[in-house]
């Protein structure tokens, strides 16, 4: 899997992780946030390399409807987006501050 596409897998994770089974959850972390192969999370598991890229497969299917029903993901670039447009035209330092708080915890 290629960078780009990992890490929009680990934004949707990050926002719908939760909403994913607890089996399903620990098979995506130790996938994009641990970097195992599949076949390391297969041994860890005790289940089949085909049964790891099963799961890892539905589940990103289950972030992408997610997203696509909730579009939290594409709200939150595009409200960073305009907080940083907003932010190149003030003049107050407080609020250029508050506005970098925020964009920080997006």
């Amino acid at each position: 899997m290629n960078l780009e596409k990992t890490m929009h897998y680990s934004s949707l994770y990050v926002i719908y992780g939760e909403l994913l089974t607890k089996k399903q959850q620990q098979i995506v972390e130790c996938y994009i946030f641990e970097n195992l192969s599949l076949g390391e999370i297969s041994e860890n598991f005790n289940i089949s390399r085909q049964a790891v890229l099963d799961t890892v497969n539905k589940s990103y299917e289950i972030l992408k409807n997610y997203e696509e029903k909730l579009h939290v993901l594409k709200k939150n670039k595009n409200l960073k987006t305009a907080l940083l447009n907003l932010k190149k035209d003030m003049a107050d330092e407080n609020l250029v501050e508050q506005i970098n708080n925020i964009i920080e915890n997006l």
